[in-house]
């Protein structure tokens, strides 16, 4: 995994092959906005015998002033046992700081779209919420409103897999120090 890239661009034109393992093809970009600069963050697969099982991962860019002005804050990898088949993001102040954070899907597939649900604060570059999710999905909150939203499938007795019950809805706010439900509504079907 390269650490450094010399040369001062802006966060458009770095060549993401240079700032991936070499021989992994990028399969991400994202930006983020902090009090510190733009962050560039890239996801990537590498090689593999099998298309659905490659090791992945993603890294974390900060522009510096002097060189070499591009150094990885964060690297992210994982090996084809851990079965992550992709890694998504947004980027958005989730946080009510001011500055962007990322939320990142990592998918292991499956007819329930099951993966970890991470939250990055970009400006610390620390992680401040991680959750294992089947059958659901976490977004941002709504605009002008900082948070999370858990949506999750809510499965009775005799329910087959394609037809919940109910819809779950979760709204996490973040405190400063941790995140805290602040409602939970239960949409039936």
């Amino acid at each position: 995994m390269p650490k450094a890239f010399t040369d001062d661009l802006e966060p458009a034109e770095l060549p993401l092959d240079a700032l991936v393992p070499e021989g992994a093809d990028v399969t991400g970009q994202w930006f983020g906005f902090t009090a510190d600069g733009v962050v560039v963050l890239v996801a990537w697969a590498e090689p593999g015998s099998d298309p659905f099982l490659m090791p992945r991962g993603f890294a974390l860019w900060r522009r510096q002033a002097s060189s070499p002005h591009w150094r990885v804050g964060l690297v992210e990898r994982h090996e084809v046992d851990e079965g992550i088949q992709e890694i998504q993001m947004s980027t958005t102040d989730l946080t009510g700081d001011d500055s962007d954070d990322a939320l990142i899907f990592e998918g292991i597939g499956g007819s329930g779209a099951c993966g970890t649900w991470l939250v990055l604060d970009l400006a610390r570059v620390k992680e401040t919420y991680r959750r294992e999710l089947c059958d659901g999905r976490i977004d941002p909150g709504p605009p002008g409103s900082p948070g999370l939203v858990m949506t999750r499938s809510v499965y009775r007795e005799g329910d087959a897999h394609c037809c919940p019950s109910a819809i779950r809805e979760t709204t996490l706010s973040w405190t400063g120090r941790a995140w805290r439900v602040t409602e939970t509504k239960t949409i039936e079907g």
